[in-house]
């Protein structure tokens, strides 16, 4: 197991695990503090770091130790560590894990291979943790010496010995899983597995059964997914299982839709009871879907934010509370099949042109800024994809976020986008001649960076955000063959 270890957090990663996620309950010891001596050869005169995971790709520093010239580090404090998986960066990427309980013990080992040669004092969790993945790695050694026999020689006594290995391996795992059922390092064994689906039990004779034989196998591994992870214990949440259980989850086995995405979130909360986890799934899964990568799972992120924050203000903080209050009252307006708040904006001779006054198939809500970099390179590939956006019935609704008219029809000129319903936020008052803005784009239309695309119907109803330039295609050309098909089922609905 070697990852490269990311010595630099980020100041998110330092926000969250300072103030969004509490430190795990700790066992009462009676004893404050920690000591942990080891002896690595092979290594000398460098400096080690003793982290604790937070998720797949997420460390939290707790302590440095130098190694000095015989090989020795010492990782000390006067506050007990929060319990979990632990690692020690090394140099050159390299690290070794520990199951941190007991808060004092020591161990040695060889950069020859840190697994093998790893002897532990003073702490039966990690005595059984590196006893485990010895055994393994015996059996695995010979599972590769067999492979590599069978290649190179075939018959069907290897392929019997494999056979057998293969039995007494999977036999061995479940042994011992039930031997060490009541220690964290067997539970941290049983998370990183998949869960295992009985036979079938039926002959595939047809595609029916095929069809069946694959949904029960689905069916069976979704139902099951969570079976081997301790969702009620706080330690998992100082491993990297927990997050990718959740990733799995939620991107291979969940329907990428809002109502999927909220039922199962619902589903897998109701089995999670421990504080910090609850806090943490609620956290992953809603800035998930804030600015979610498909388009149409940004109301599951509605969902999470009204149900577990502002439905569950005891977990978190008020500032925390109020921000999700925020961001709902902005985005709840703007989800997939609600229609876009109307626009109230002018052209370039100074008359009012309001989105609604925009007749197309498809509406194309282009917000940008004139000096923006990112604007100036979407505006050209608009003017490009502009002939074919037209042949598909779609109009394109330029708004300048900058009220500045000069800068404005400079944009215009530039980029030749003439052919667009170019408009700005500048109304004159007929009264007093003064200029006058009616729009707030930025709690509106969530336009926090440009540009900012919409895709609309012909009624004006979201059918996608936060759109990229070069996937709006895609998106109209996904939504009319929706429309053709729903026309076959039902010739006589009409537009």
């Amino acid at each position: 197991m070697q990852r490269h270890f990311k010595k630099s957090l980020t100041l998110l990663l330092l926000v969250i695990s300072a103030s969004v996620f509490a430190q795990s309950t700790q066992k009462s010891t009676g004893v404050e503090g920690f000591s942990i001596q080891g002896k690595i050869k092979g290594l000398k005169d460098t400096v080690s770091i003793l982290a604790h995971y937070l998720g797949f790709n997420q460390q939290v520093v707790k302590d440095t130790a130098k190694i000095d010239g015989e090989g020795n580090l010492h990782f000390k404090g006067t506050k007990s560590l929060p319990e979990g998986l632990y690692l020690i960066s090394l140099p050159k990427g390299r690290y070794i894990d520990f199951v941190i309980g007991n808060q004092n013990f020591s161990f040695e080992t060889d950069t020859a291979n840190y697994v093998k040669h790893m002897k532990i004092k003073g702490s039966k969790e990690n005595e059984i943790f590196y006893t485990f993945q010895q055994d393994m790695n015996k059996r695995f050694d010979e599972l590769r010496a067999l492979n590599a026999e069978k290649k190179a020689k075939g018959g069907k006594e290897v392929e019997a010995k494999i056979k057998k290995l293969q039995e007494e391996l999977a036999l061995f795992q479940k042994d011992w899983l039930v031997k060490n059922h009541d220690t964290f390092a067997a539970k941290l064994i049983k998370a990183s597995q998949d869960p295992e689906i009985p036979p079938y039990g039926k002959p595939l004779l047809t595609k029916a059964d095929s069809s069946a034989f694959y949904n029960y196998q689905f069916g069976y591994y979704k139902s099951h997914f969570w079976d081997n992870i301790d969702l009620n214990d706080e330690r998992m949440m100082k491993t990297p299982f927990l997050q990718k259980k959740i990733e799995r989850y939620f991107e291979d086995l969940t329907v990428q839709t809002s109502d999927s995405i909220a039922m199962e979130a619902d589903k897998l909360l109701a089995k999670t009871k421990a504080r910090d986890i609850r806090r943490y799934i609620v956290y992953k899964l809603a800035s998930s879907y804030e600015t979610p990568k498909i388009v149409g799972t940004d109301g599951a992120f509605v969902h999470m934010a009204e149900k577990y924050y502002i439905g569950e203000p005891e977990m978190w903080d008020t500032s925390t509370v109020r921000r999700m209050k925020e961001r709902v009252k902005v985005l709840k307006p703007l989800l997939v099949g609600k229609r876009l708040p109307e626009i109230y904006c002018t052209d370039t001779l100074g008359r009012e042109l309001p989105l609604s006054s925009v007749i197309a198939d498809y509406t194309v809500v282009f917000f940008y800024d004139p000096e923006c970099g990112h604007c100036r390179e979407a505006a050209p590939k608009l003017v490009k994809m502009l002939p074919e956006l037209k042949k598909r019935g779609v109009r394109i609704y330029a708004a300048s976020m900058d009220r500045d008219i000069t800068k404005w029809k400079k944009f215009i000129n530039e980029f030749k986008t003439q052919e667009f319903v170019n408009v700005i936020d500048v109304h004159k008052n007929p009264q007093t001649g003064k200029e006058e803005y009616y729009t707030d784009f930025r709690n509106v239309y969530d336009v926090v960076t440009t540009p900012m695309v919409y895709v609309l119907d012909r009624n004006k109803k979201i059918l996608g955000s936060h759109i990229p330039v070069d996937q709006i295609e895609g998106l109209i050309d996904f939504y009319k063959s929706q429309e053709v098909r729903a026309k076959s089922a039902n010739p006589k609905s009409g537009k």
